[in-house]
């Protein structure tokens, strides 16, 4: 985000909010955001992965899936 300039714009855009009276409340922490949500979609991702491991016994393309979801 540093790399194309998003953080640099985000923060400069937070201190004029925060000249606001009460609107320092509402910062947040836009690199945590950024984390969090990446790390919702890379859970979204296995969940459906995994459902599709579980349903489909041609999606356990190794021994180790194999052994764990007992298509051997």
């Amino acid at each position: 985000m540093s790399e194309v300039g998003v953080t640099r714009y985000y923060h400069s855009l937070d201190d004029k909010i925060k000249t606001i009276p009460f609107a320092d409340q509402m910062s947040f922490d836009l690199d945590q955001y950024v984390t969090d949500k990446a790390l919702n979609g890379l859970y979204l991702t296995l969940a459906e992965e995994e459902k599709k491991i579980r349903q489909d016994p041609a999606a356990r393309v190794t021994d180790l899936l194999k052994k764990v979801f007992g298509s051997e």
